[in-house]
């Protein structure tokens, strides 16, 4: 009698052991090396599932996602152990900013179950130093052939949008500016002006200081500036008198001299766009001067 109920408790124990492992879901039993959160690097990765046995489906293929920065693809296989599980890209990441490990649905088998998509975090921590160096704008600042629309990725989730503020595009050859909203989705800001801008000139799109905000990155941003050219007609700085590339008293001086020998002056004295070169334009170069638009 006591051989058997012995011989019971070493059957129940066993039952309720095979029954916890088989209770445990595979997703609370995955560990991944290296671990969810700050790393300094991303290229191999391991996942297990306690003891659990784990097949990779055929041409399964994992993706690195990089916060406002592309997709790469990489390879994942099962290894020897029939326990563990290899994921390798090609290359090294140690850009700053937040990562995705994805692996897609059906990848992956556990203990006869099939897993549904998967999605690991990490994070290579960004300085202020390195967010600013990430920054990237469609369209690629130089030249283009109109501009109306921009989109602004940064490395870091956009918080907010501070409440009032606008983004600004100038044509800084005519003096000539437009004012848009500004719109956070992710790691993006939209911008769309209501107005196409062709004239050809120099221009410049202004995002003030602070109003992109990221609650993440521990500092203010401050004052973002991407240049852009549309070419076609004579481009020149309004301003520009002496043609220097730049706004200063010496274009006032410039000016002034035109003026009293009524002789014929570039079209960047003409500052109020009035079609005439006069004491106007020499106050305009003055404001602009004193202004720090120059």
């Amino acid at each position: 009698m006591k051989l058997t109920v012995h011989l019971f408790a070493i059957l129940m124990a066993l039952f309720c052991s095979l029954s916890a492992q088989a209770a445990v879901s595979p997703y609370d039993a995955l560990t991944v090396t290296p671990a969810e959160g700050d790393v300094t690097s991303l290229q191999h990765f391991t996942i297990t599932f306690q003891d659990m046995s784990v097949v990779v489906a055929p041409n399964s293929i994992p993706t690195l996602e990089k916060g406002g920065g592309g997709t790469v693809e990489g390879t994942m296989r099962a290894d020897a152990d029939g326990k563990t599980v290899i994921i390798d890209f090609e290359e090294c990441f140690t850009a700053p900013g937040n990562y995705f490990l994805n692996l897609p649905e059906n990848s992956l088998t556990v203990n006869g179950q099939r897993l549904l998509p998967i999605t690991l975090r990490f994070i290579i921590p960004v300085t202020p130093e390195s967010f600013y160096e990430q920054i990237t704008i469609d369209p690629a600042e130089g030249q283009v052939e109109s501009l109306q629309n921009f989109i602004i990725n940064f490395p870091l989730t956009v918080g907010e949008i501070e409440y009032g503020m606008e983004a600004t595009l100038t044509n800084t050859t005519t003096g000539e500016s437009w004012s848009a909203d500004m719109y956070d989705v992710r790691y993006s800001v939209l911008i769309y002006f209501p107005e196409e801008a062709t004239e050809p000139g120099e221009y410049t799109l202004t995002i003030p200081a602070g109003a992109v905000i990221f609650y993440t990155l521990g500092a203010q941003v401050h004052e973002l500036n991407f240049h852009y050219t549309i070419p076609g007609g004579s481009t020149f700085i309004l301003g520009d008198v002496d043609g220097s590339g730049s706004v200063g008293i010496a274009d006032v001086t410039a000016l002034i001299d035109i003026i009293l020998t009524g002789s014929d002056g570039p079209e960047a004295g003409d500052v109020d766009l009035d079609g005439i070169l006069g004491i106007a334009d020499v106050t305009g170069i003055i404001d602009m001067i004193l202004g720090g638009s120059n």
